[in-house]
């Protein structure tokens, strides 16, 4: 394990200050993911208020959203061990920060572009480009932010775990913005108003964790391995295949319900989008609630155990939403509420412990690799994300027809939250391959 000198970091004390300044970059990155994911579906099929006529086909739109979460997985990795090799170069990582910025929000902006006065070809170049721009931006960005948890805490457990609650902290208030403030936006604005503010907040934040760094942040060592036994070196890590399968199916139900909120509040529970607000309010509270306690029940039960027991709680509860519909407590309203306040503690221990995992990992493997961890990971939970959102899509366009449709969407996010802990316990259980003996 690197000692804090080693990490090339004079200081390993963060401030209030710095904890905000790191935290804003989670909020704005997340900003524009939660518009993305939440809309892209509902703009193009045309089921929002005041849409005249379909953009593109929601099954469509859901395949090129996979291939292009592909492609976007597969260049994660890649940027991971490239940061890495940065700052082998003696360059500090957070600058890269700056080289990522406009892209993400130029992305979204471009896919919210198209309307019905384009031609089907013009429309669909406006959604590709923008899907290309939001991706990769995504991941120029995300995968050197995170792996500053690293190089901020300097080997300080009490630093990283605080960090690692940041960006919980974090997604979840993007979450609050995406539900309660977006659907007011695109009211206001339309859909590609209300991206062009996102994207423009968004921008402003990302920026901020660069100012975040401790004082006397210096160039630290790092490895410099070719990039293929970079990867293949994460991969052979029984512990962190392990921990990517439990956090990506959490993930994947995240995404599902994310799209999947409109469609519950106006077709199971028979109100507005205004409802949605009404649907994560208590899941919000609950989970905003719950991470400040998050570190010390890590510390108490072991990571581990707690994110597999919150996975399964999660797996629970959302699949229990796809009953919603009637007021077993008060209105279907009031029920649904209740349902969603119940898995805001399980969503805040799987957010608030999700950096600290794979930055434990990343440690224990004796390399300085934080970031080509942090690249593995996202290679396979954004290529799982695709899949998701995908099969969402076909729901939603099936959905237009049937009302089972809808009820299989949140039964589909539990069942994801089930499957990541099933494989989770067959990775870590199975035999150790035999150690090479020594020559």
């Amino acid at each position: 394990m690197c000692s804090a000198a080693s990490s090339g970091l004079l200081s390993a004390r963060m401030n209030v200050r710095g904890y905000v300044l790191y935290t804003a970059g989670q909020l704005g990155i997340m900003m524009l993911t939660r518009y993305f994911f939440q809309w892209v579906i509902r703009f193009s099929d045309g089921t929002a208020p005041g849409a005249a006529a379909a953009l593109f086909s929601a099954t469509l739109v859901g395949l090129v959203f996979f291939g292009f979460r592909i492609f976007d997985a597969i260049t994660d990795p890649l940027a991971g061990v490239l940061g890495d090799r940065w700052v082998s170069r003696g360059r500090q990582r957070r600058s890269l920060l700056w080289l990522a910025l406009p892209w993400a929000p130029l992305g979204l902006c471009l896919v919210f572009a198209p309307d019905l006065t384009m031609t089907p070809a013009v429309r669909w170049a406006f959604l590709v480009t923008g899907m290309f721009a939001f991706f990769v931006g995504y991941t120029l960005y995300a995968i050197p932010y995170w792996s500053l948890i690293d190089d901020y805490s300097a080997g300080n457990a009490t630093v990283r775990a605080r960090l690692s609650n940041a960006q919980g902290v974090g997604v979840l208030l993007a979450t609050a913005v995406g539900f309660v403030l977006s659907p007011l936006a695109i009211a206001k604005l339309g859909f590609l108003g209300g991206a062009a503010v996102f994207g423009v907040c968004g921008l402003l934040l990302m920026a901020l964790p660069y100012f975040a760094a401790p004082p006397g942040v210096t160039p630290r060592p790092a490895d410099s391995l070719p990039p293929f036994v970079a990867l293949l070196r994460a991969l052979k890590d029984r512990r962190f295949v392990a921990v990517i399968l439990l956090f990506a199916g959490a993930q994947m139900s995240f995404t599902v319900m994310t799209a999947s909120a409109p469609y519950i509040a106006e077709r199971l529970l028979g109100g507005t989008l205004k409802d949605v607000a009404a649907l994560l309010g208590p899941f919000l509270l609950t989970a905003l609630l719950s991470l400040t306690i998050v570190p010390r029940l890590a510390r108490r039960f072991g990571w581990e155990r707690l994110t597999v027991g919150a996975a399964a709680l999660l797996g629970l509860v959302y699949g229990g939403a796809g009953l919603l519909g009637k007021g077993i407590v008060g209105t279907p309203l009031t029920t649904a509420m209740i349902v969603f306040a119940c898995a805001g503690p399980a969503a805040a221990v799987i957010l608030g412990i999700e950096g600290e995992a794979i930055t434990r990992c990343a440690v224990a493997s004796g390399r300085q690799v934080t970031g080509t961890y942090f690249g593995v990971y996202n290679l396979i939970v954004k290529g799982l994300n695709g899949l998701a959102i995908s099969v969402t899509g076909s729901l939603a366009e099936w959905g237009r027809e049937s009302l089972t449709a809808i009820r299989v969407m949140p039964m589909f996010a539990g069942g994801l939250c089930v499957a990541g802990v099933t494989l989770y316990w067959l990775v870590r259980r199975a035999p150790a391959p035999p150690a090479a003996s020594a020559a």
